[in-house]
């Protein structure tokens, strides 16, 4: 009986470690981090200009949201970005996360 309060506790502390706003730093780490297959070589750039983009000031979250989707249609011209598309995935939607809690 003693357990469930403590296990209680422990989720709302947990609970209120993820409520921040994704930073530009969580986004870049996140994508470093990823799993990528060995055939996708060009992941160094897909973080740097998934970086670039959240380096500017948007009007709006749309706007900044567009800015994260162009990366992908950006680099569709290399040839190597067809073993990156689980790479793009992911880090577009984390990029969309960081827009649309850092603008209206």
């Amino acid at each position: 009986m003693r357990k469930i309060p403590m296990l209680l506790l422990t989720l709302m502390l947990l609970s209120g470690c993820s409520s921040h706003a994704p930073t530009m730093q969580d986004v870049r780490s996140y994508c470093r981090s990823l799993s990528t297959e060995s055939a996708c070589d060009i992941q160094g750039n897909v973080c740097e200009e998934y970086s670039q983009v959240l380096l500017k000031a948007y009007s709006s979250a749309s706007d900044c949201r567009k800015e994260c989707e162009g990366v992908q249609q950006k680099m569709q011209s290399q040839m190597a970005m067809q073993n990156c598309l689980p790479l793009f995935d992911a880090v577009e939607g984390r990029c969309n996360e960081y827009c649309n809690a850092n603008y209206k």
